[in-house]
This record gives C-alpha cells, sequence and structure tokens, in this order.
C-alpha cells in the first residue's frame, strides 16, 4: 500500500507539472533560494561554534521555535497543506487508517520543505562538531526528530483547525481560546513597550528559551549542550521526550485519518431558524427603514443575507476572516515592541485592517459556487448580485475598522488625526473592494468547495491564483497612496495635512466602491459562461 500511496501522490504531481508549467519554475526558483540559504547555515554553525555551549543551545532552541511556528501558522493562514493525498478522498474505497498510514507518513517526510529544513537543522549541528562525536551524534538525531515534530505537528493542526472550523460548538471553543491566548500576549507586548527590545532580549527571553528547552519544542536542539556539560541523563530524558512527542504527534494524526475516512466532508451542524425564507423578518424590515438612495433591490438584500449567513457559519468565510484580523494584530502586538516604532505606527494596524478586508475578497465569486448556477440562470441581474456580495462585507468590514480606529487613537493618544485615520481606512476599504469586485469576475480562479477542508489548497489553481493575486496587489499598490498620502504627512508634516486625508479617504473611497462594483455587475452578465467554467 505504501508503493500504491507514493505513486500516487508522484503520478499527480508528474501530470500537474506537465499540465501547468510556472510550477517548475517555482520549485527552480525553491531551489535557488535553498541553495542561497544552507550556505548560511554553515556560517551561522561556524559562528555558534566559538560561543559557549549555553549560548549555542539558546541560539539553536530560537530557531525550533521560530520553525515551529511557522510549520504551523502558514499552512492555517495561507494555502494549507498539499491535500494530493486528503485521506477523505479515500473514504469511497473502504481503506482502513492502519493500511494507508504508513503511505502518508512517507509521502509527508518526502517533500521539499522536508528535505530544506532537514538540511538546514543538521547544518547547523555541525556547531557541536570539536564537542566530540557521542555529542555530535545526539545533536544530528535531535534535529532529526525536531524535524518529525515539525511534518507532524503541521498535519494534525491543519487537520484540528479544520475540524474546529466546520462545528459550531468548536468555533465558540476556538473563539475563547483565541481571547485566552489574547490575553496572555497582552502582558508580553505590554513588556516590550515598557523595557524595550534590548532589555527583553537580554533578561526575559534568555529564561524564556531555557524554559523551552525542556519542552518538546526545544529539547531536541538542547540536547547536545547537556551531553557536553556531562550531564548524560538530562541528554537521554530530552531525546526521550523528543521521541515520545513525535508518537503522540503520530498518534493523533491518524485519529484524525480515522475520523476523515468516515466524515469525508466537514460540514456545520446548522441552525435553527423560525423563518423558512431566505431574509428574514427582521432583515425585511431592516431594509425597508433604510433611505431609498441606499435602500437595495430585493435581489440584492436576498444576496446579501446569503453571503452574511455564510460569513458567520461557512469555515471557508471564517477561515479568511481569522486571516484578515490576525495580521494587524502580529503588526501591533509583536512587530511595533521589538522594532521599537513609536505611537505614530500603530496607524498603520487598522489601514492593514482594511486594505486586508478589502484585498481578501479578490476571489470572492468562486467561494458561492454552489449559488452561482442559480444566479446566472436568473437572468442578468450582475449588478445586483454584486452590490449584495459586497454590501455584505461593508456588513461586518466597516464597524471592524471602525473599532480598530478607535482602540488605535485611545491607545496612541492622537486625537487630532483620529477622523482622518477613520476616513483614511474608510477610503482604503472602498479602494480595495472595489478592485476586488472587479477582480473576482476577471480572474477567477477555484477554491476549495462547501463542505471542503477550508485550509486546503485546490489542486491545479494555484497558477491562477498567483495571477489574481498578482493583479489585485498591483492594482491596490497603484491606489492606496492617493488615500494614504495625506494620512502620512499629516503624521509626519503637519497635523493641518489630516483635513485633506478626512477628505480624500471619504470622496474616493465611496466613489471607487461604487464604480468598481457596478463596473463588476456588467462584467459578470458579460462573462457569466466563463465565471461557470472557471470555478466550477
Amino acid at each position: 500500500m505504501v508503493a500504491a500511496v507514493l505513486g500516487l501522490k508522484f503520478r499527480t504531481q508528474r501530470h500537474i507539472l506537465r499540465r501547468e508549467w510556472w510550477r517548475i519554475l517555482i520549485v527552480v526558483s525553491g531551489a535557488l533560494w535553498a541553495m542561497l540559504v544552507l550556505p548560511w547555515s554553515v556560517w551561522a554553525a561556524n559562528a555558534l561554534r566559538d560561543q559557549s555551549g549555553d549560548v549555542r543551545e539558546d541560539a539553536l532552541v530560537a530557531v525550533a521555535l521560530v520553525v515551529s511556528i511557522g510549520w504551523v501558522v502558514v499552512p492555517i493562514l495561507i494555502t494549507g497543506l498539499d491535500d494530493t493525498l486528503d485521506p477523505g478522498r479515500f473514504a469511497s474505497f473502504g481503506v482502513r487508517a492502519r493500511t494507508i498510514m504508513p503511505g502518508l507518513v512517507i509521502a509527508a517526510l518526502l517533500t521539499i520543505p522536508v528535505a530544506f529544513f532537514t538540511a538546514m537543522f543538521v547544518l547547523l549541528c555541525l556547531s557541536w562538531l570539536d564537542a566530540g562525536v557521542t555529542t555530535m551524534l545526539i545533536a544530528v538525531i535531535g534535529a532529526l526528530l525536531t524535524v518529525a515534530s515539525l511534518v507532524f505537528g503541521a498535519r494534525v493542526a491543519s487537520m484540528w483547525a479544520t475540524r474546529v472550523l466546520a462545528s459550531r460548538r468548536a468555533r465558540g471553543a476556538a473563539l475563547a481560546v483565541m481571547l485566552g491566548s489574547l490575553a496572555l500576549v497582552a502582558p508580553l507586548a505590554w513588556v516590550l513597550f515598557r523595557d524595550g527590545l534590548d532589555a527583553v532580549l537580554e533578561y526575559d527571553l534568555v529564561v524564556l528559551l531555557d524554559q523551552l528547552a525542556l519542552t518538546p519544542l526545544g529539547a531536541g536542539m538542547a540536547a547536545p549542550s547537556a551531553a557536553l556539560a556531562g550531564d548524560t541523563w538530562g541528554a537521554v530524558w530530552r531525546l526521550a521526550m523528543m521521541v515520545t512527542w513525535v508518537i503522540v504527534l503520530l498518534g493523533a494524526w491518524r485519529a484524525n485519518i480515522d475520523y476523515s475516512l468516515v466524515h469525508p466532508r466537514f460540514r456545520g451542524a446548522g441552525t435553527r431558524r423560525r423563518d423558512d425564507s431566505i431574509v428574514g423578518a427582521g432583515e425585511r424590515q431592516w431594509f425597508a427603514n433604510r433611505p431609498a438612495w441606499s435602500r437595495l433591490s430585493p435581489i440584492a438584500a436576498t444576496v446579501r443575507a446569503r453571503l452574511l449567513r455564510y460569513w458567520f457559519s461557512d469555515p471557508r468565510y471564517l477561515a479568511n476572516m481569522l486571516g484578515v484580523l490576525t495580521f494587524p494584530v502580529v503588526f501591533f502586538v509583536v512587530v511595533m515592541p521589538i522594532a521599537g516604532l513609536d505611537a505614530r505606527w500603530s496607524f498603520l494596524a487598522p489601514v492593514m485592517l482594511a486594505a486586508s478586508i478589502g484585498w481578501g475578497r479578490h476571489n470572492d465569486i468562486a467561494y458561492d459556487s454552489s449559488a452561482l448556477w442559480l444566479d446566472v440562470v436568473s437572468g442578468r441581474i450582475g449588478a445586483d448580485v454584486m452590490r449584495g456580495r459586497m454590501s455584505a462585507v461593508m456588513a461586518w468590514a466597516l464597524p471592524a475598522t471602525a473599532l480598530g480606529c478607535l482602540a488605535v487613537v485611545l491607545w496612541s493618544g492622537l486625537w487630532a488625526i483620529g477622523l482622518a485615520l477613520l476616513a483614511a481606512c474608510v477610503g482604503v476599504l472602498g479602494l480595495t473592494l472595489g478592485i476586488s469586485a472587479l477582480s473576482s469576475v476577471v480572474v477567477p480562479y477555484r477554491v476549495p468547495a462547501p463542505g471542503e477542508n477550508p485550509l486546503g489548497a485546490e489542486v491545479g489553481s494555484v497558477g491562477a491564483g498567483l495571477v489574481a493575486q498578482l493583479a489585485s496587489s498591483a492594482a491596490t499598490v497603484v491606489v492606496l497612496p492617493l488615500v494614504l498620502l495625506p494620512l502620512v504627512l499629516a503624521l509626519t508634516v503637519d497635523p493641518r495635512w489630516a483635513w485633506l486625508a478626512a477628505v480624500a479617504g471619504l470622496i474616493l473611497g465611496p466613489v471607487a466602491y461604487l464604480i468598481g462594483v457596478s463596473s463588476a455587475g456588467r462584467l459578470y452578465d458579460a462573462r457569466s459562461g466563463k465565471l461557470l467554467a472557471s470555478v466550477t
């Protein structure tokens, strides 16, 4: 069965490379990047060789920590794992987890990222070369166990995240955990802002790394230091901890595979509704009470109501929402205190939030592929469809952006520029949503279908995805200075520029939004057949 699984994986990859030649360029570029990075690993190992055992241990544990975070976070927030061998695809064959597990494990280890990080960690182990053969052997074993924990941990994290996003109860528990995590991160941010990066690196970081060396995150890289100090038992129990951790992760992965084989599609439990219509009574009343100039048509209101339900129940939309909310928080909590940036830089956080929300909808239509058929056969209603879709995004994006602006102004105390910040963020949101509305019609690409892994990468869609993302990114970079430049001048030159920033944001944003949505509606009707072919 191992040969069958590996053959399936390699044949699939070969066919993809033959069909999409640009993937070869990505592989070659990655290989060139690895060839440039790996010599630096040799240089770092030589530099560490002249340091004491404690310094070498702290440096290697820090590298393991950063890489571990990347292996867990990147698959969840960006593209997910390669789902060529998604266990759910084997459900119809009636195989058991113990049958396909060896093949999946070997296939997971035979990838380019695993080869690169294995080489990097082994090269870093050269820093223990002068400590004797035994210490060097312990270092290599610890490095290999660390790489194995990275691979299996990434699989477990991605599959658990998928299941969490698919269950209403699990999503509630995950939200509570996220809030608790933010509560734990807040003291760290406060210490960084209070003491500065130098003091944290000199005292707190050393203590943190020493504690991580006693956990599976850093035990494998800290074992040779214990052997060098003559603590044989310390080296043995650290390696034993790593072996146990790898076995635990492997067991958790197998448990998820068992679940996938009998639950091939992760679906939420739905919600109980008293009103069986798409637009509820309260929503109809809300639309009726709006001013005539801003009132949506019945079709647009129906699409808006449908999309709002997606945004708060569909795991794919929730994963997108999680991604756009994470990066501004990371910038404010981590990047700003580490880089020692002053309070004015905090204004970038809500701007990043607005830009990421708007840019993230560059493929908005593809996520509604199951309803796209109904919209297309209903006639030439493209303008109403796009207006309803973008209105649903605005329904939660505007309040989230406004709260972000308020929080930043309260923290920084720069009240004189607060209105300019809010107006600039409105402008950024309007510009990016207008661009995304056009992009989602002009260059759509396939995404995971409803019920599939929301964190998986749709096979065969990466090329079109790169084109769409590059096109929307280029357009965003060109137009954003129109509303951000006056805000930057208000922060750096003269606060009186804030008035121009407010006017530019409140005018250009809504105008770009209306033009983009209306143009996208016309293109939607003209390209309806191509849209169906592109996203289904």
